[in-house]
C-alpha cells in the first residue's frame, strides 16, 4: 500500500508539471529549484518540530512534520550541497543548525522531496553530487505515525521506518 501511494504522489507531481516550468538554477554557486510556475506559498516553512521519530506533533504551520506545512511548496529554495544519515528527528536538528554559507536550512516537505526526486538529473547536472536525499512528510497515513522519503544508492526512492537509520537526507533554504 505504501509503495502505492509514492507511486501515486510521484504520479501526480509529474502529471503537475506538464505544462508548467520548474527550473533547476544556479545562482552565486547555490543549485536552486523555482518552483514558482505551480501552486506554491510564499510562506516561509517552519523549520522546528514538536513531533517525534513515530509521531507527526501539532498540525499546523510551525511544525515541519505537519499537514498543513505540506500543503504547498515552497516557491524557490536553495539545496544544500550536503548529505548526510540518521534519525529523522536528528535530521531536522542537523538542518537547523546547519551552516553553510549561512542558517535557515530546513528538511524539505514531502512534496517538495518529490520534487526534488523528479529533477534530480537536472541537480546532477547542475553540480549536486551523491544520492537525492531529502526527507518529507507523508500527507496520507493516520497522522500517528511520521512516514518520509528516502533515496538508496542509485537514486531510487523508498519509504523506510522511523526507527531504523541509514536514511539520506538533503537540507533545503527557503530564498525570497
Amino acid at each position: 500500500m505504501r509503495n502505492i501511494k509514492t507511486l501515486c504522489m510521484i504520479l501526480v507531481c509529474l502529471t503537475a508539471t506538464v505544462g508548467y516550468a520548474q527550473e533547476v538554477l544556479v545562482e552565486d554557486g547555490k543549485i536552486i529549484i523555482d518552483a514558482s510556475a505551480i501552486p506554491h506559498t510564499r510562506v516561509k516553512k517552519a523549520r522546528a518540530t514538536d513531533g517525534t521519530n513515530t509521531k507527526r506533533g501539532t498540525n499546523n504551520a510551525s511544525n515541519i512534520s505537519s499537514v498543513v506545512s505540506d500543503d504547498k511548496v515552497y516557491y524557490k529554495f536553495e539545496l544544500s550541497q550536503e548529505r548526510f544519515t540518521g534519525f529523522w528527528l536528528f535530521a531536522v536538528t542537523r538542518c537547523i543548525n546547519l551552516d553553510e554559507n549561512g542558517r535557515g536550512w530546513r528538511l524539505p516537505t514531502y512534496k517538495e522531496a518529490a520534487l526534488i526526486y523528479i529533477l534530480w538529473p537536472e541537480l546532477t547536472k547542475a553540480g549536486l553530487t551523491g544520492v537525492a536525499g531529502g526527507s518529507g512528510t507523508d500527507a496520507g497515513g493516520d497522522g500517528t505515525t511520521l512516514p518520509y522519503v528516502t533515496y538508496d544508492d542509485n537514486g531510487t526512492i523508498q519509504r523506510v521506518d522511523k526507527r531504523r537509520t541509514g536514511n539520506y537526507y538533503r537540507c533545503i533554504r527557503d530564498l525570497d
